[in-house]
């Protein structure tokens, strides 16, 4: 079995801004066997700026933090970040939450995964 955990990552809007946007992922570890479908949620995207994405990223324990893909409200998954693994994961999203979702769970998926919010004024990647 695979242990696959999540957390919320949050983003500060500006230099600005009082506070940072607080997202929430629930189920901060999920376990699924080799061949099954895993789908991480994470909510509060009503937060964000609706005209910025939502990004999902991995993070293995040897290794930085990567982007998979990005999405905004009601549009498709962005896949723009060259993740080794970009094509095993697809994402919708929506006012109030978006998720990730790999439909066969491979040894090398056991990572944690984040969402991040986008905000106006925040870089996300470099």
């Amino acid at each position: 079995m695979l242990f696959l955990p999540a957390a919320a990552l949050c983003w500060l809007g500006s230099a600005l801004a009082a506070m940072a946007t607080e997202l929430v992922q629930d189920d901060l570890t999920l376990t699924r066997r080799k061949g099954e479908s895993v789908s991480f949620s994470c909510g509060g995207t009503d937060q964000c700026d609706s005209g910025y994405p939502v990004v999902w990223y991995q993070k293995k324990d040897t290794e930085t933090f990567r982007a998979i893909l990005y999405i905004y409200i009601g549009g498709s998954p962005e896949k723009l970040y060259n993740h080794p693994q970009q094509d095993d994961f697809s994402a919708e999203r929506n006012e109030n939450s978006c998720s990730l979702t790999t439909e066969n769970v491979r040894e090398d998926h056991s990572a944690s995964y984040y969402c991040g919010c986008e905000k106006s004024g925040s870089h996300s990647e470099k």
